[in-house]
């Protein structure tokens, strides 16, 4: 498994916190985790409208 992620380590410059997983996968987080997540997928989808 770690051989697969090496890529993705490689392109975001460091792992994810261990404490930050956890904090986010508290059922109280989903929200906040859903509204972050749309407004990633926006922006990505925003860049690629302008190539």
């Amino acid at each position: 498994m770690q051989q697969l992620l090496v890529p993705i380590y490689d392109f975001l410059g460091c792992e994810t916190p261990n404490r930050w997983v956890e904090q986010a996968k508290q059922p109280e987080q989903l929200t906040a985790l859903l509204i972050d997540h749309c407004n990633c997928e926006l922006y990505g989808s925003m860049c690629t409208s302008c190539i």
